[in-house]
């Protein structure tokens, strides 16, 4: 008798956390929050193709701004899980940088792409702006294909990239220096000169978690699936949803992989 009870209480219990598992649902989609903008680039048709293919890969949405203005309000992150920088301003006024930089240093995950990296170069910050982006790099060599090597083959971000991947186009950011704490995951060594620059890394900026990439001019290199899985797994990293096995966790898988 006693043991049939046991059998019943634990069904129920059992029973139970399947319901609520099955209530719960799926996990609501990460919350980008992109900016663009300020020239160099075809913005026009780099944001929409990255919206549309990450999103195929990672359970995401995103809101996409082509100006500063949303960074006059210091709260402008709120409500988002990570904030994508893919812009090209060569300045800001302190404000904007300020809120920027407190956003990130307070613990919000941010993702910098090619640009973001020389962006604000005319700015009284840009030191600061340099130091969340986690790498000091101030020219790039000329427009032309390179090869990428893996510096880090076991991390999650990079675990899939193909040592001796190659972009049919691109500009080769040189490294000047990198934050103490970068974890190095991609090299090239320049075709030009054949001194080596680090192109995609990661770094804390205070209390925020930073994923970076100096690649990613024009479609060139943005239309790669090779690429395109690189950010999307920078993003899942910085937000604590990649695995250690270089796959999204459960539920924040895209569509195009449930």
């Amino acid at each position: 008798m006693t043991l049939t009870i046991l059998r019943r209480g634990l069904l129920a219990v059992l029973a139970l956390s399947l319901c609520s598992v099955h209530a719960a649902g799926p996990p609501k989609p990460l919350r980008a929050l992109l900016f663009v903008g300020g020239g160099y680039h075809d913005y026009a048709t780099l944001a929409p193709h990255l919206v549309t293919n990450l999103s195929r890969l990672v359970n995401i949405t995103f809101d996409v701004k082509d100006n500063l203005e949303p960074l006059r309000d210091p709260k402008f992150a709120d409500g988002y899980d990570v904030v994508v920088y893919d812009w090209c301003f060569d300045q800001a006024p302190d404000d904007v940088l300020d809120h920027a930089l407190k956003t990130t240093a307070e613990g919000k995950p941010t993702v910098m792409i090619h640009c973001a990296v020389h962006a604000f170069r005319n700015s009284p910050k840009i030191g600061d702006w340099e130091t969340c982006c986690g790498m000091r790099s101030k020219v790039h060599d000329k427009y032309e294909p390179f090869t990428v090597q893996q510096l880090d083959p076991e991390n999650p971000i990079t675990k899939f990239f193909p040592d001796g991947w190659k972009t049919p186009g691109d500009e080769l950011y040189q490294t000047i220096s990198m934050q103490t704490d970068a974890q190095q995951l991609l090299k090239v060594k320049s075709p030009q000169d054949g001194h080596e620059h680090v192109v995609c890394w990661t770094c804390r900026y205070k209390k925020g978690p930073v994923f970076a990439t100096t690649l990613g001019h024009d479609m060139k290199t943005s239309t790669a699936p090779e690429y395109l899985r690189l950010l999307a797994n920078g993003i899942l990293s910085v937000c604590g949803k990649l695995g250690a096995d270089g796959n999204p966790v459960a539920g924040y898988e895209g569509p195009k992989v449930r």
